[in-house]
């Protein structure tokens, strides 16, 4: 039998522009890709 598991990661969000969403929020620049990082897992994005 298989033993189901749950996902524990946060996926992006892949939005057509990004924004910072809280003062914690930090838009970078990685591999030619504009991502916002935060303390708050649920502010991942990622342009796209």
């Amino acid at each position: 039998m298989m033993a189901l598991t749950r996902r524990t990661s946060h996926p992006m969000k892949v939005k057509p522009s990004v924004k910072k969403i809280c003062d914690k929020c930090k838009v970078i620049r990685r591999h030619g890709r504009v991502m916002v990082i935060c303390d708050n897992l649920r502010h991942k994005q990622r342009q796209g």
